[in-house]
């Protein structure tokens, strides 16, 4: 049995009635070609500094590098929430504050309303829900998502209040060289997991080659076959498959030692992208490596910031980045997935 990993080719969300999940949102290629619009916009309008969390992934800051946009951080708790006082703190001089729904979860009511004080005062709002799908409580003027961590779909929708991005999109039509490997990666990977085909390197290979010019290639513009498998699929059902296998693991695991769940309580309404835990008694990645031989391969979000010297200094960055992992309670896991994943994670734990 296998648990985790990238996703691959599925009809089974598939409607007879498409529609955008997100409306009045412009689609792009991925949350990385909508952080490049967002870039773009805040260049033109002559915007050098940008406020951010300090827990992030670092490919936020290679975009804001690429456009020479500075940025300084605010703190982000244990929980993930941020820190109101260190924001505040911090905000006065700024004119963009950019925040973070991790895993999908909101922050809580308290920071709402001192994110909404912000806004009311002029500043400007960026909202990523790149870990969060598709949302029915925006805030921010500026919101953008990413597919791929929700499904076997390349593309990101950029929603703005009040906000004309369209001047800012590039409608220079770059070569996605992503699109056909990573196609061919997804074919490949469903034929290799359910009927034993072709081998494990050669699908690495794809899978890595498709990261490189996604990043490299700087694609803004979306296409128009991932557009149209995104608006078929059925996200309501898919939000609720994926609450249902958070609640139910989460309820696996809560007495397990060595494993404390970033969020206990399941929030109304949100589509989880994952199960995010603290390991403690043991190296995470000793825990990681181990569940891997058995077939069982689980992210870090962001396992970079341990050695990216633009955070490496900040101790409560450090600290989350070598203790978190994040459990898949995707659409494409199974009960008995799940099952067999806390088998493991017992076993390993108490030896």
């Amino acid at each position: 049995m296998f648990v985790g990993g990238e996703f691959y080719e599925d009809s089974t969300w598939v409607t007879d009635t498409p529609a955008p999940p997100m409306k009045d949102a412009i689609f792009l290629n991925g949350g990385r070609a909508c952080l490049h619009v967002i870039a773009t916009y805040l260049s033109a309008n002559n915007i050098r500094q940008i406020l951010l969390p300090s827990y992030l992934c670092p490919s936020i800051l290679d975009v804001f590098d690429q456009y020479s946009i500075n940025y300084s951080f605010y703190q982000i708790n244990e929980d993930f929430s941020i820190d109101r006082n260190d924001l505040l703190a911090k905000v006065t001089s700024q004119q963009v504050i950019y925040f973070i729904n991790y895993f999908g979860f909101q922050q809580p009511q308290e920071v709402l309303e001192v994110l909404r004080w912000i806004q009311a005062s002029g500043k400007l709002l960026i909202e990523d829900n790149a870990q969060a799908g598709f949302t029915n409580n925006r805030l921010g003027d500026v919101c953008f998502n990413s597919v791929r961590k929700f499904c076997s779909c390349d593309g990101g929708y950029l929603a703005t209040r009040k906000i004309n991005m369209t001047p800012f999109i590039s409608q220079k039509a770059r070569e996605n060289n992503r699109l056909p490997l990573i196609r061919q990666y997804r074919n490949q990977l469903r034929s290799y997991l359910f009927e034993g085909r072709g081998n494990r390197e050669d699908l690495d290979d794809l899978f890595y080659k498709a990261e490189q010019f996604y990043e490299q290639d700087c694609v803004i513009l979306g296409d128009a076959v991932e557009q149209n498998n995104i608006e078929k699929l059925d996200w309501q059902a898919i939000k609720a498959v994926r609450r249902r296998n958070y609640a139910y693991l989460l309820g696996q695991i809560i007495d397990l030692p060595g494993i404390t769940p970033v969020f206990p309580t399941l929030q109304a309404d949100i589509m989880p992208m994952g199960l995010p835990v603290y390991v403690s008694g043991m190296s995470r990645d000793h825990l990681a490596a181990q569940l891997a031989e058995e077939s069982i391969s689980l992210t870090i979000h962001w396992d970079a910031l341990l050695s990216d010297p633009r955070i490496h200094k900040n101790p409560g960055v450090l600290s989350k980045a070598a203790r978190i992992l994040t459990l898949p309670v995707d659409q494409y896991t199974s009960k008995s997935q799940l099952d067999y994943l806390v088998e493991y994670l017992a076993r390993i734990l108490s030896s």
